[in-house]
């Protein structure tokens, strides 16, 4: 836990560090000037039917400050929304789609906002904040969960570990043992985000298995809570108000990590009850966890046949000239510091300069 200690306080240095350079940039007008010539760098581009974009990606909003169920603050998202509202063309994933499929093309610059899951902070604060900057956003929303009083896996396992009276945990399967400190809340998190990580490595039926064994192991007594997720009401609401609604699947199950019958299955009901319940039809997915080994050839043209005209991943960058409909690049914004968000996309939006590139 030493190293531990000391990676951190390393990380915090170079974090300081990053602040200080990017708000030099920011409140000196060098991010205006790399943001004027992408923008005209663009207006050449998109001459040449190249219409870059990017993606934000966002999961939860919220003033908890809760180490254990990361989030947003409330003021953070505000700041950044505005900053968008006033710097970028924002669009929503779906339109930008649309647009580009029936080649109208976008506009420099342009952006869209993602939230994944379907948590019940993104109706509570980020649907205020973004009806004030009147700004679109797209929801893609594991359906399973939705009007339900359960879990997703990671909230189960991140619920268990918090509220733990335990001091370790050994955690041994398939001959590996490996002891976990949860002597203190730092422990704690630095265990979670390992167990967290170990546990996606395995097929969808293994993971349950072993995620059951783990949270009795933790002997947590503490109810769970039963209001994490959106109900259907406050979803509609959000689409009737301006957001558009996408699959995430029915259980967000990692799709190479079960059977194709049962992912065709997770995308097919995910997409009927979305448009049974909204009255509106579905267009996009996103892939559970959406990582390079999340998703491949097959599940690509899977969610083609099953009608989707697009596909959103984790994978960062901006989508460019080679643009994949069935591979969208999408970035998560974690960053706290607005001076950093906004230098990090206009270097992002810069280097697309170079032929059009997806980075």
């Amino acid at each position: 836990m030493k190293q531990d200690g000391l990676r951190a306080k390393l990380k915090g240095l170079r974090s300081v560090g990053v602040r200080v350079g990017a708000s030099t940039l920011y409140h000196s007008g060098v991010v205006n000037l790399f943001r004027n010539v992408s923008q005209r760098t663009r207006v050449e581009l998109s001459q040449g039917k190249v219409h870059p974009f990017a993606v934000l990606l966002y999961h939860r909003v919220n003033p908890d400050e809760d180490r254990f169920f990361p989030a947003i603050s409330v003021k953070v998202f505000e700041e950044q929304m505005r900053y968008l509202a006033r710097n970028f063309q924002v669009l929503s994933l779906a339109d930008i789609i649309r647009r580009i499929q029936h080649g109208d093309g976008v506009e420099p610059l342009t952006i869209a906002i993602t939230f994944d899951d379907g948590y019940r902070d993104n109706y509570t604060f980020a649907h205020p904040i973004l009806k004030k900057y009147r700004l679109p956003a797209m929801l893609f929303v594991a359906t399973g969960f939705i009007g339900s009083h359960l879990l997703m896996w990671n909230d189960r396992l991140a619920w268990a570990v918090k509220n733990t009276e335990q001091k370790n945990i050994v955690w041994q399967v398939d001959g590996r043992k490996l002891t976990l400190s949860l002597e203190n809340q730092e422990d704690k998190v630095v265990s979670l985000n390992i167990l967290l990580e170990e546990l996606k490595a395995w097929p969808e039926a293994k993971k349950t298995e072993i995620l059951t064994n783990v949270v009795a192991a933790l002997g947590n007594k503490k109810q769970e809570p039963s209001q994490l997720m959106l109900n259907w009401r406050e979803l509609r609401t959000m689409a009737e108000e301006g957001w558009d609604v996408g699959s995430h699947t029915v259980n967000h199950l990692i799709l190479t990590k079960v059977e194709s019958s049962q992912a065709a299955k997770e995308l097919q009901v995910s997409k009927d009850t979305i448009e049974q319940k909204l009255q509106r039809s579905v267009r996009l997915c996103a892939f559970p966890n959406g990582k390079e080994t999340d998703f491949n050839t097959n599940i690509k043209g899977m969610v083609k046949e099953l009608g989707y005209q697009g596909a959103a991943t984790t994978l960062g960058g901006i989508n460019g000239c080679n643009l994949d409909f069935f591979e969208l690049r999408r970035w998560s914004v974690w960053e706290k510091h607005l001076p950093a968000l906004a230098c990090k996309l206009s270097y992002l939006y810069w280097r697309a300069k170079d032929h059009g590139k997806d980075y």
